[in-house]
């Protein structure tokens, strides 16, 4: 009986030390888990960075890790889609879904939408305010889940939203003098970053789901004569991202919207914010130079 009962004890604080296992899709996710929880919990990431999301095929091993998660956070079927049906096969209350999270700021109505946020854009988090909700939602579900964690990750989140509060009145100084000048980039995942800030984004050779342009739209951009600044990514092909700087005599920059050059720490997310501002405001800035990509083309 005593050896019942002790085997029963340590079996209960085990189960109380383990880390909770939450499951992430890409690297913005697994930044703002990391942002609130640190070390208090095991964070696992579906895709490896170098994938682009809006292709990716589930595994056999990525369908068993979504299993045993804990929790799962993803950003949705627009943009992780090949996830969809793999989330309905989970509990509801082991998924945050960040794009149906009520207080996540979407796009400005287009002219077709009758007043209605533009919800095309999946990628939210580029704008500081949707990533603070995400954070925010992470953080009071562990707090609801694992008591024992609550003070930490509570704690962590306060710091997270004043630093974040920080680098975002820092990054807005700094882009002020630049809002009307016109960048293009090759895949639109920089619309929630430009709303944000109030900057002017003309035109973008990829859709936000990553699709090319036609000629014909390629051609429209060739024609604009006021293009500072036209952003590459590293997972794609800088082809025609050389040909319409050459053509714009605009200057170029790499950014990559997922931050996979960010070392994961609990300021990873601030660093994606601040970096893609610092990146912006020398491309944006008015200088003779034409900057070159730094970057080797993707595949």
């Amino acid at each position: 009986m005593k050896l019942l009962l002790l085997t029963s004890l340590l079996f209960f604080a085990a189960q109380l030390m383990a880390k909770p296992l939450v499951v992430t899709t890409i690297r913005p996710m697994t930044m703002l888990v990391k942002a609130v929880a640190g070390d208090s919990v095991e964070i696992r990431q579906l895709l490896p960075d170098s994938e682009v999301p809006h292709h990716y095929s589930l595994r056999i091993a990525d369908r068993a890790l979504i299993a045993q998660a804990d929790l799962l956070l993803w950003v949705g079927p627009e943009m992780e889609g090949f996830l969809s049906k793999s989330v309905t096969a989970l509990r509801p209350e082991k998924v945050i879904t960040a794009a149906e999270l009520p207080d996540i700021q979407w796009l400005s109505p287009t002219p077709s939408s009758e007043g209605q946020a533009d919800k095309s854009d999946p990628h939210i988090w580029m704008n500081p305010n949707n990533g603070r909700v995400i954070a925010t939602e992470v953080s009071n579900w562990l707090a609801a889940h694992y008591p024992q964690q609550r003070e930490q990750v509570l704690t962590a989140q306060q710091l997270f939203n004043q630093q974040l509060s920080v680098t975002n009145d820092k990054t807005a100084a700094q882009l002020k003098t630049l809002q009307q000048v016109n960048f293009i980039v090759d895949h639109d995942a920089f619309g929630h970053f430009a709303e944000a800030f109030d900057l002017h984004q003309s035109g973008a050779l990829k859709a936000n789901t990553g699709l090319s342009s036609g000629a014909r739209d390629f051609h429209q951009l060739l024609s604009q004569s006021d293009v500072s600044c036209i952003i590459a990514e590293p997972r794609h092909n800088h082809g025609r991202v050389e040909q319409l700087a050459n053509n714009l005599h605009a200057k170029t920059v790499v950014i990559d919207p997922l931050g996979a050059d960010i070392p994961l720490s609990d300021k990873a997310y601030i660093q994606l914010i601040e970096g893609i501002g610092n990146k912006l405001t020398v491309c944006l800035s008015n200088t003779s130079e034409r900057a070159t990509l730094n970057h080797s083309p993707g595949e």
